[in-house]
């Protein structure tokens, strides 16, 4: 029987970033996957600048950022009634030859489709000697002990079966996910919001055919709502075209050409590549992990595409999750290290999924607009109104600075709090902070050299004034935990930081802070290392309310976690 520390099911994004940050840190690792190695059409097209960041510390954000979308190419989001009628209005967003488009962080959000983003991911961890890619081959069943996972794979070329001994298994499955479905995990939310229809096109020359400018996504409204959007998914020619299934349509029985003439207003050469329908769902598991077998990505957690939230979510699960293992597998974490991460990312997907849900309703939210393109004062004034609103509640969606850099793990077993009183919750504004939890603020330290380069793959401990920090240094030796001290001479990081001392985890989180190492120096090492009181009991969060949609989960919440499961 073959061994790996870790096993992980399913080889889309979330998976392939998992075994990549396994793979840096040098821990065997097996991803299995069903498909072949071939990407599809682009479910996910938005890269967000936290993901970025991660990319970053990976050493493939270059790549991410230089796969071929034009650098001038507009990127607003511009509200139509078709491309050659009205304009309503446009959210602006600034295009790439802007580098960075916010003070927050060293990298900004990229539009980088999956077809180029998911192959990027795939060669770093293929390059990583640790890390092995098996495709067509799926997950057929699984047992848990005390001590491992029992995996039982089945090669869907030859239909050979083999079990596979691991530490650990991760479903990195999807929304359908055999993992949780073994686990009998429930998931509560909506599960059928609509059903939309995506058709990917080539339109060659499309900016020849209207005075619209460039644009990174048009939005289609007509008298019945927002009905469709066109996104460009390589700033050329390639476009993906998204029949929104909300106010009563029927997405099977549309006829695609009348489709594309009614939103591009005239006759426009085109070809369809591939058109796939799908449901529109919003959910959350009831838990993230039972023994040692997590949830990570869509398994955990499924998102209205809106606002971009799905993915890069997921992304952030893989972070969580990876430093932890990681820390687990090499020694140094505690035993309650790995629990903290059901603790800390179901709150926070929950948070980021009741925000796409959010997202959804402000763009499809709405009455209906009976004459909206007509050529009459009243459909002026109406267009005036509606463009102004539609502008204003969705560069929430498209901007959520938020959503992405804002959250804060707290409460947390592993953080060790200050005191600091929690800020109100923003998903769309953000303020860095520097308080336990919170994500460790970005500040220049030269002319491309960021704070956030500073933390990799252990402990790191920023000394921005004169404090001692040998205490840290013999606790952390003691307990064999990875630490660096990085001495920041930065009045502006100093004064963002708010102490003298500031201890950050590998997921780029605070886990500490103080003006100077404590005399229980060892406490603290060992709180933020998992080896503190076991967790009496799991997080209880709120599922984002369904409202009026139909299809909401209403399964009961499960406490506990099996020790067998098949």
């Amino acid at each position: 029987m073959a061994n790996f520390p870790v096993v992980i099911a399913g080889g889309g994004p979330i998976g392939l970033a998992l075994a990549a940050y396994l793979g840096r840190e040098g821990i065997q690792t097996l991803l299995v996957e069903r498909s072949d190695d071939k990407v599809g059409s682009a479910k996910m097209i938005v890269v967000s600048m936290r993901t970025m960041e991660f990319c970053r510390q990976l050493g493939i954000a270059p790549a991410v950022r230089h796969w071929g979308f034009p650098l001038d190419h507009g990127l607003d989001s511009v509200f139509v009634t078709d491309l050659q009628g009205y304009e309503l209005g446009r959210v602006k967003t600034a295009p790439l030859r802007i580098a960075n488009d916010t003070p927050y962080s060293p990298e900004r959000e990229r539009p980088c489709p999956q077809t180029w983003f998911d192959p990027i991911l795939q060669q770093f961890a293929r390059a990583q000697p640790s890390v092995t890619l098996r495709y067509n081959t799926r997950l057929s069943s699984f047992v848990q002990d005390e001590s491992g996972v029992d995996v039982e794979l089945i090669d869907d070329k030859t239909g050979r079966a083999e079990t596979i001994r691991a530490q650990y298994l991760i479903g990195c499955d999807g929304f359908s996910s055999t993992v949780r479905e073994l686990l009998g995990i429930e998931i509560r939310g909506v599960k059928h919001l609509d059903l939309s229809m995506s058709v990917y096109a080539t339109i060659p020359d499309l900016h020849q055919y209207h005075q619209k400018g460039d644009a990174y996504r048009y939005v289609f409204v007509g008298e019945e709502g927002v009905w469709c959007v066109l996104t460009t998914i390589d700033g050329k020619d390639l476009y993906r075209l998204q029949l929104i299934g909300a106010n009563d349509i029927d997405v099977k029985t549309h006829d695609l050409h009348a489709v594309m003439r009614r939103c591009l207003g005239s006759e426009v050469r085109y070809t369809i590549n591939e058109v796939s329908h799908w449901v529109r769902k919003m959910t959350v598991a009831d838990r993230f992990m039972d023994g040692r077998v997590f949830l990570a990505g869509d398994s955990a957690h499924a998102h209205p595409p809106n606002g971009g939230l799905g993915m890069n979510t997921g992304i952030q699960d893989s972070w969580d999750l990876g430093w932890k293992l990681a820390a687990a597998i090499k020694g140094w974490g505690g035993r309650t290290l790995l629990d903290s991460y059901d603790y800390e990312r179901r709150p926070a997907a929950a948070r980021a999924a009741g925000e796409s849900l959010r997202n959804y309703n402000r763009l499809v939210g709405h009455a209906a607009y009976t004459g909206i393109a007509e050529a009459t004062a009243e459909g002026a004034a109406l267009r005036a109104k509606l463009g102004t609103q539609l502008v204003q509640e969705n560069e929430k969606a498209w901007h959520p600075v938020g959503v992405h850099l804002g959250y804060v793990y707290s409460p947390s077993p592993v953080v060790c709090e200050d005191g600091t009183p929690a800020s109100d919750d923003d998903t769309v504004g953000y303020r860095p902070s520097a308080r336990p939890g919170a994500r460790a603020p970005h500040v220049w330290l030269g002319e491309s050299k960021s704070t956030l380069d500073l933390f990799g793959s252990g402990f790191t401990l920023l000394r921005l004034g004169k404090a001692d920090t040998a205490l840290f240094e013999i606790a952390a030796r003691s307990r064999s935990v990875p630490l660096t001290v990085c001495d920041v001479d930065n009045s502006g990081a100093r004064s963002l930081y708010e102490r003298d001392l500031v201890l950050v985890r590998p997921d780029g989180h605070v886990a500490w802070r103080g003006d100077q190492a404590p005399k229980e120096a060892l406490a603290v090492v060992d709180t933020v290392r998992g080896a503190g009181p076991r967790i009496a009991a799991r997080r209880t969060i709120d599922i984002p309310a369904p409202g009026q949609h139909e299809g909401a989960s209403s399964a009961p919440s499960l406490k506990g976690a099996a020790l067998k499961s098949r």
